[in-house]
Formats: C-alpha cells, sequence, structure tokens
C-alpha cells in the first residue's frame, strides 16, 4: 500500500512538472499555435474549475502554519498536506491551460488586463508548483515564504481577472474613494455623463483586453472606429445608429445590449447617450455651451446636481393623498417627489390658463411644496407676495415669466429657497442683491437677463455662497454652429388650418424655412416671422441663422391635415409588448411619433396584427384615409404586409374600399416615419375597419422567418 501511494505520488508529480511545460508553451507561442476545436470547448469552462484550486491552494498553505503536538497526527497532517498541496498544483495547471486557451479566443487582446492576467496565472502556476516541491525541504521557512507568495499572487491575479469579467476595478470598487462629482458649469457632456455610463456597463466586454466583437469603448477614437459590425454611431442621427438600435432590441434578443443577465441602462442613462449623438456626439463639449432647454442638458442638470447633493432631511408630515390629487388638474400637476415621499412639486402648463389663483389653492399643502416650477406662466410681480408665504420651497423656477424684479425681496423670506431662476426676466443686478439675505441660496439661474458681464461678476462677489449660472458666453470669440429651431405647436395633424409657430432660444436668430422640400439657405429663404398659417398638408423645413454663427443643420417638421375626426375608435386587438401608448386615443391625439419607437407615442403589433373600429355619429363622404407608420428593419419594425380598409354603415354592412400591399424591405432602407396613402372612390361612410397584418421577416435579416413589428401612430381622414 506504502509502494502504490508513492507510485502515484511520483506519477502526479512528474504529471505537474509536464503540464508546467505545456502551459509554458501556450503562453509563450500565444495564437501562433492553431488549436483544435474541442481544446476551445475546454478553455470556456476556464470561469468553471479556477475556483477549485483556489480553495486548495489556500488551505493548503494554511496546513503549513498548523503545527500539531501528537507525532501520529503530525504524520497524517504532512501526508495530507502533500497530497492537498499536489491536487492543488495539478488543478492550478490545468485552470491555466483552460484559460490561456480561453484567451486565444476573438475578443481578447494582449493587452491592458488580459496580459496581466495572463503573467499572473503562470506565476501562480510556478509558485503553487514550487510549494509543492519545496513542501518538504529542512528550511521550514521556505514552504510558509512560497504558501504566503502563493496566497498573494492569488489575490493580484483574480484581481485582474474581476476586471477583465466584471469591469475596472471591480473588487476594490467598494473601498475605493468615488471620484468627485464635478459641477454643472464644469462639466463636459461625453467625459462627466456619456462615459460613466459607458465605464458601468459597457467596458466590462469593451475594453482593451476583452475587445468583444472587436469593440472596446476606453477611447474616443476607439467608439468612432466601431468593431466588427461596422460604425457604433453616427453622430446626429441616433435613430439608425448601431448603438441605440441594440440597446433597444428586446431583452431576449441575443444582439441586444447589454445582454440579459448584466446590468441594463435606465432609460435615462439611454436617453442620454441617445441625446449626446442626436447632438453630434461631441467628446470636447461643455454642458453649459448647449441650449438652456436643450434635452441633454435638462437631463444633465438633473444628474449632476442630484448625485452631487447629499440627500435632503425632511422633518414634515405628509399632505393627504386625496387632497394631492385633487389639486391636480390639466393645467396643474401637484406629484411627490418619490412614492410614498412627503415634498410635493407642482407644475404648471398652458400660460393661457394661468392665474395666481392656481397657486393660492396650493397654500393647503404649503408645509409639503418644496419645489415650483412656474415657467413660462405670466407670473407678475405682486405675485411674489404669494409665493413667499410657502416656507418650505427650496426649488424656485421663474424663467421668463413676467416679473421684472421689483419685488424679489419678498423671496428672501423663503428660509429654504436653494435655487432660483429668474432667466429671461429683466432683473437688474441692484434687485437680485435683495436676495443676498436669502438664508439656503446655493444656486440662481440669470442667463439671458440682460445682466453684462461686469454685473455678473460682481454679483458673485457679493454672493460668495451662491453660484450664478449665466448660460454659456463665447467669451473667445469661436465661430459656434447654432442649433436647430423648435416647434411650438403641440400637434402636428390640424383640421382646417393651423398657425404655425417656430422659435429659436438664442436672441437675433433669423429662422429661415422653405415648404416646398427643398433645402433652405441662409440668404434666399423667406425669414419666418410671428406664425404661419398652413392649410395642407406640408412639410416644413428650417434653419437658424445669425451673424458671426455658423447655421444650424436643417430641421424639417411633417404636418398633416384631417378632415373628419373619428367619434370613436375601438381596437379589437390590443398592442403589444411595451409599446401601447396611449391605448386608441394614440390613433386620433394629432401626435406623430417621429422615428423613435420608444418615446411612448406609436401602438405596436407583432403576431395579431392591428384592427381597428372607427364609427362617426353621421355619415362622411370619405375618399382617402392615412395611416403613419415607421420603418426600421435593424430594429424588426417594417412595413406591414397588407392594409385593409372597409368601410359601411354598421359593422355588419361594410365593403372592402381599399387593399395595399407596400413594397417589400431592402437591406438598406433607411429609418423613416412614412404614412400610407389609400385612396378610394368617394364613398358615404358612418362606420370603418382598417386591418394591417405584419410582414415576415425575410431571408436575409437575422430575424429571418420570425413576425416582424408593425408601429400605427396617427389616423387621418379626408
Amino acid at each position: 500500500m506504502k509502494w502504490n501511494r508513492i507510485r502515484w505520488q511520483e506519477v502526479c508529480s512528474q504529471l505537474l512538472f509536464a503540464t508546467n511545460i505545456f502551459a509554458l508553451v501556450l503562453f509563450v507561442a500565444g495564437s501562433s499555435i492553431v488549436a483544435p476545436a474541442w481544446l476551445q470547448v475546454l478553455g470556456r469552462m476556464h470561469p468553471l474549475v479556477l475556483h477549485f484550486p483556489i480553495v486548495l491552494l489556500i488551505l493548503g498553505s494554511l496546513l503549513l502554519f498548523i503545527p500539531l503536538r501528537e507525532p501520529e497526527a503530525n504524520r497524517w497532517k504532512i501526508q495530507f498536506t502533500s497530497w492537498l498541496l499536489l491536487a492543488a498544483a495539478l488543478s492550478t495547471a490545468v485552470t491555466v491551460i483552460m484559460g490561456l486557451l480561453l484567451a486565444r479566443e476573438g475578443g481578447y487582446t494582449d493587452d491592458g488586463h488580459i496580459q496581466w492576467h495572463k503573467w499572473g496565472g503562470m506565476a501562480v502556476l510556478w509558485a503553487a508548483s514550487a510549494l509543492y516541491w519545496l513542501r518538504n525541504t529542512s528550511k521550514s521557512w521556505l514552504p510558509k515564504i512560497s504558501a504566503v507568495v502563493t496566497v498573494i499572487l492569488v489575490i493580484v491575479t483574480g484581481h485582474f481577472g474581476a476586471d477583465i469579467t466584471h469591469g475596472n476595478n471591480f473588487v476594490l470598487a467598494p473601498v475605493t474613494p468615488p471620484t468627485p462629482m464635478v459641477p454643472l458649469e464644469k462639466a463636459l457632456a461625453y467625459e462627466h455623463l456619456v462615459k460613466p455610463i459607458l465605464q458601468e456597463k459597457c467596458m466590462n466586454c469593451h475594453n482593451a483586453g476583452k475587445a468583444k466583437g472587436g469593440l472596446s469603448m476606453e477611447l474616443p477614437q476607439q467608439l468612432l472606429a466601431g468593431g466588427k459590425s461596422g460604425k457604433l454611431f453616427i453622430p446626429g442621427n441616433p435613430d439608425i445608429s448601431l448603438l441605440i438600435e441594440r440597446l433597444h432590441l428586446p431583452a431576449e434578443d441575443k444582439k441586444h445590449m447589454p445582454p440579459a443577465g448584466k446590468p441594463q441602462l435606465t432609460n435615462e442613462e439611454a436617453a442620454l447617450i441617445y441625446y449626446w449623438i442626436k447632438g453630434g456626439a461631441d467628446f470636447k463639449k461643455m454642458v453649459v455651451s448647449l441650449p438652456a432647454h436643450d434635452s441633454l442638458r435638462l437631463l444633465a442638470t438633473a444628474r449632476l446636481q442630484s448625485a452631487g447633493s447629499e440627500e435632503p432631511v425632511y422633518d414634515f408630515s405628509p399632505a393627504d393623498e386625496k387632497l394631492v390629487q385633487q389639486l391636480s388638474n390639466n393645467y396643474r400637476v401637484v406629484y411627490p417627489i418619490a412614492l410614498h415621499a412627503a415634498p410635493l412639486v407642482a407644475n404648471w402648463y398652458n400660460k393661457d390658463k394661468f392665474n395666481i389663483q392656481s397657486v393660492v389653492d396650493l397654500l393647503k399643502v404649503k408645509e409639503q411644496l418644496i419645489e415650483m416650477h412656474l415657467q413660462k406662466m405670466p407670473v407678475k410681480d405682486a405675485d411674489l407676495e404669494v409665493i413667499s408665504q410657502f416656507k418650505a420651497l427650496r426649488v424656485l423656477n421663474l424663467s421668463f415669466t413676467n416679473i421684472t424684479g421689483q419685488t424679489l425681496a419678498q423671496l428672501a423670506k423663503l428660509p429654504h429657497l436653494r435655487s432660483l431662476s429668474v432667466s429671461g426676466t429683466p432683473v437688474t443686478a441692484q434687485q437680485l442683491m435683495y436676495l443676498k439675505s436669502a438664508p439656503a441660496l446655493k444656486e440662481l439661474y440669470v442667463w439671458n437677463t440682460g445682466l453684462s458681464p461686469a454685473d455678473i461678476q460682481q454679483l458673485q462677489k457679493n454672493f460668495p455662497q451662491a453660484t450664478l449660472v449665466k448660460g454659456f458666453t463665447n467669451e473667445k470669440g469661436e465661430q459656434l454652429k447654432l442649433n436647430q429651431p423648435t416647434l411650438l405647436n403641440p400637434v402636428a395633424v390640424f383640421r382646417n388650418s393651423m398657425q404655425l409657430k417656430l422659435q429659436h432660444p438664442v436672441k437675433g436668430v433669423a429662422i429661415r424655412y422653405t415648404t416646398d422640400g427643398s433645402a433652405p439657405d441662409s440668404l434666399q429663404s423667406p425669414i419666418f416671422k410671428d406664425s404661419l398659417l398652413i392649410t395642407s398638408n406640408t412639410t416644413i423645413r428650417a434653419i437658424a441663422c445669425k451673424p458671426g454663427w455658423y447655421a444650424s443643420d436643417p430641421i424639417q417638421f411633417s404636418l398633416s391635415k384631417t378632415t373628419f375626426t373619428p367619434d370613436s375608435v375601438q381596437l379589437v386587438n390590443q398592442p403589444e409588448g411595451a409599446y401601447i401608448a396611449n391605448g386608441s386615443n394614440t390613433l386620433i391625439d394629432g401626435q406623430k411619433g417621429g422615428t423613435d419607437y420608444g418615446n411612448g407615442k406609436w401602438l405596436g403589433y407583432t403576431k395579431n396584427g392591428f384592427e381597428a373600429i372607427i364609427r362617426f355619429h353621421q355619415p362622411i363622404p370619405l375618399q382617402s384615409v392615412t395611416i403613419g407608420t415607421l420603418r426600421n428593419v435593424g430594429s424588426y419594425i417594417f412595413l406591414p404586409h397588407q392594409v385593409e380598409i372597409w368601410g359601411g354603415s354598421d359593422p355588419q354592412h361594410l365593403k372592402l374600399l381599399k387593399k395595399i400591399t407596400p413594397p417589400a424591405a431592402q437591406k438598406d432602407d433607411p429609418v423613416m416615419a412614412m404614412d400610407i396613402d389609400c385612396t378610394f372612390a368617394s364613398t358615404q361612410v358612418s362606420c370603418m375597419k382598417i386591418m394591417i397584418t405584419p410582414t415576415i421577416i425575410p431571408s436575409w435579416h437575422p430575424g429571418k422567418g420570425k413576425h416582424a413589428w408593425v408601429f400605427v401612430d396617427e389616423l387621418l381622414f379626408n
């Protein structure tokens, strides 16, 4: 029995030496040796077995430091430790060989953490082998030192392995001091907003050491280069960008990113990336250089301010829930800052319906109301006396209201007022000095007020405890590009006519436009005045121009006329997935969905198809139906296979008015919101049925054979 034990130990010891040589050959040769497929299968089991040798090495190392007084027990311990260290060394060799095979696969590079991990693995193997071979040396301190070195190497190597799998500094992240939050005034859109999201959610698989799909996201030039699937994004056009497409694929789709089981992006994080790409994907643009109402700037302001501030403590009890619900209406919304939270926020809409009584009504919850957003409402100087009664206020937005600044002293009475915006009002530096006694004021927004740089500089000295947000100032005189004009009309669908309204936040900007589909220019195209009368289906293209600035990119608005509005719309089949929008009202609410299918303005169907019953109280002479739909083949959204329009006096007496089969999709079809026009001979109808059948995804598409998605947003009747 003794001979067999020794014999087996010698064989295993020789095997350990052989595996060391084999691992060394793999390590030195790298990818120059072609490995058979079955060895690659073995390599992929590396994450499965790596914990086994770690446990054996640590346990064997501990036994070297535990002496036993009983001779027989100590002899048994020495024999057991010898076998344990041999098993640990052999399993380490097998694990290292598996890891070297795994590192040969695509997606891993020879730099970064993967290289350190490979060196660490070899070092652990050599240390574990030395630990076994030196176990019975006469110098008892030698195996103990070897054991300590081995355990340290295991920890260091495991650290680099965790960084490859889970991202940089995964192990030490809980004890690493957090990076200080940069102030909004110094924040860069990419560096301080987009990059942290990519680092947390993407770079664990797309880094210098583990560039899956040939894509690394660590450096701007790597992001611009893209990977094996092509460009990661198209600056200025997120709707056709691969990154946005992969983020919005169904979670079960194998191309959805991040993969299932990994931490997913929140809606806010996805929106930040979307609007950064939409703004041109500039890696050096500062947040404050964005227009005040730019979507990326608004998201950045909320994110940086909330992340950089301590969690406030509120010592008041919540208001009655029924009372809070009663205080909300079509023009004013009151809601808690979080579920079951006591503090309340109030927002106002539609300046034509505003009066100070709508503020007085909220005195019932003045102890809980911490934010008032009154921007663009016709608030007057006299109204500030009412607002000063809300002693719990922390945030007050009076941007672009009718105040002149004469009664700003009223707001100094608010003991907790932290943030105040008077942007877009004619306040003066002298009037703002009334706020110097406001005890908690930390932020004062004064952009677009007419204050001179000298005024703002002096005010900042007088308000050392507060930050004056003055917006973007082109102090270096650089020629910059204007952002696009914005459409003020709440709906893109009208009945008889509509007054088109466009605006731009920068003073002195001229908006030039065309209505014939041609590109506007900064010299010949007509200048938009106060409004423009639209009486038929029209496509407006507009640019913003100003001397000393580059003209904006053109923006396009499609305005659609509908002669008849249904009295009711009934969905026979309910929309599927997350694409339920506002139910049947989505089809007649005057809102076009655009190219962003995740914006909550589309009804989506894939298996059952779209079917709706439309009724009119009185018969109408109908000769066309227009259906708003979307095409985004990369996101599995295709034009329908077939559209049928039925009409008659009631559901039992319908006849087919029109059947249309849209053209088949092609690989290079651009993302586009489209209208399907169905015209027919004028027919008196009181009831209609519209049926839309999804197509089957063609063979050239990754989803071949599946039902495509069909998206519907608006029905027009003429």
